[in-house]
C-alpha cells in the first residue's frame, strides 16, 4: 500500500505547511492532525461567526485589517523570556500568533488546550501570548480612549434616562496565581472572588463606547481607593456626570470639581421607603447601570 501525503498551503497570512500521512495512522490521530489544522485564522475567511467566536472581531478581514496596522514590526519581535528577535525561526506565522493571543483573551483558553490544537509546545504557547501582550500594550498604551464631552454630548443614547451621564463606571476583578510572596498576596487577594486577583476600572459613555480602562491594581483595593488612585479623576470637567454603583462612595473626591455622582437609591444605604418618582428613576439608573457590566462581559 502506498502512502498517501496530504499537503495543506494555509493562505497569505501564515506560511505553515501541514503535512498529513493519512496511511497507518489512527482515527484518534488523524482527528487530532485535522483539529490542529483548523486553528489556524485563514481557514475562517469565510467563517465571520467563528472569527466573532474566538477574537471578537467582525470577521475575517476585518481580523486582517487590524493586523496589517502593525506592518513589519511584528516580524521583529523581541519574544519572550530571552528578549530576542528570531524572526523565521517560529512554528507559527505572526498572524497566527495574534490569532492565538486574541484566542486567549476573548476565550480564556488554556494554555495546554491551545498547545493542542496549534500543534505547538505550551512553552511556545506562553512565549507566543506573552510577547504579543507586551507589544500591543506598548503598541496602543498611548492611544486616548477617553471622548470630550462634547462627543459624549452629540452622542447621546441615554438623554433620557440618565440625565445627560459623562461616564459609566464599574470594577472587574480576574483571578490569578497566587503569589509566593506573601506581602503580594495581602496585596492581590480579593475577599469578593476569595481568590488572588488582580483589579481594573472600566469607564464606558453613555453611548456604550469604551472610553476609561484603569492599569491592574491588586485585588484588595477597594472601588473607592482604585478611582482615586487610577487617574480618572485628572479627566472629569466641571459639570461631568458620573453614574456607579453605591461601592465607589466617591462624591467627596469630586465635588469640589461640579462633579455629580449618581446612584440607583435602592443601592444606596437607606431605612425610609421609596417615593415613586425616586422608585422611577432609580430603575431607569440601574438599567443603564448594566451596560458596564454587559461590556466588561
Amino acid at each position: 500500500m502506498k502512502d498517501v501525503s496530504v499537503q495543506c498551503n494555509l493562505g497569505t497570512c501564515g506560511q505553515e505547511k501541514s503535512f498529513i500521512n493519512t496511511a497507518n495512522v489512527s482515527e484518534y490521530e488523524r482527528n487530532k492532525e485535522c483539529t490542529q489544522i483548523m486553528f489556524r485564522i485563514e481557514n475562517l475567511k469565510n467563517k465571520p461567526d467563528q472569527v466573532q467566536f474566538y477574537t471578537g472581531f467582525n470577521n475575517y478581514n476585518h481580523f486582517i485589517f487590524v493586523f496589517n496596522l502593525f506592518g513589519d514590526e511584528v516580524n521583529n519581535l523581541k519574544y519572550y523570556p530571552s528578549m530576542k528577535s528570531a524572526r523565521g525561526k517560529h512554528a507559527l506565522s505572526p498572524c497566527n500568533q495574534f490569532y492565538l493571543t486574541m484566542i486567549k483573551l476573548r476565550r480564556n483558553v488554556c494554555n495546554k488546550e491551545l498547545s493542542f490544537h496549534f500543534n505547538i509546545s505550551k512553552s511556545s504557547v506562553s512565549k507566543y501570548f506573552i510577547t504579543w501582550i507586551n507589544y500591543l500594550y506598548n503598541k496602543l498604551k498611548a492611544i486616548n480612549i477617553w471622548a470630550p464631552k462634547e462627543v459624549i454630548d452629540d452622542n447621546l443614547r441615554f438623554r433620557d434616562k440618565t440625565n445627560n451621564c459623562t461616564i459609566i463606571i464599574d470594577c472587574t476583578e480576574t483571578k490569578l496565581q497566587k503569589p509566593q510572596n506573601p506581602v503580594s498576596q495581602q496585596a492581590t487577594y480579593s475577599k469578593y472572588k476569595s481568590a488572588n486577583a488582580m483589579k481594573v476600572l472600566v469607564g464606558i459613555s453613555n453611548s456604550g463606547s469604551v472610553i476609561f480602562i484603569s492599569e491592574a491594581y491588586g485585588g484588595s483595593i477597594s472601588d473607592r481607593q482604585l478611582f482615586e488612585k487610577c487617574g480618572i479623576i485628572n479627566l472629569l470637567q466641571k459639570g461631568d456626570i458620573i453614574l456607579c454603583d453605591c461601592g465607589f462612595n466617591i462624591q467627596d473626591l469630586v465635588s469640589h470639581m461640579d462633579v455629580t455622582v449618581n446612584m440607583p437609591q435602592f443601592l444606596k444605604k437607606v431605612c425610609n421607603q421609596f417615593e415613586p418618582h425616586q422608585l422611577r428613576k432609580s430603575k431607569k439608573l440601574s438599567s443603564e447601570l448594566i451596560n458596564v457590566e454587559r461590556v466588561i462581559g
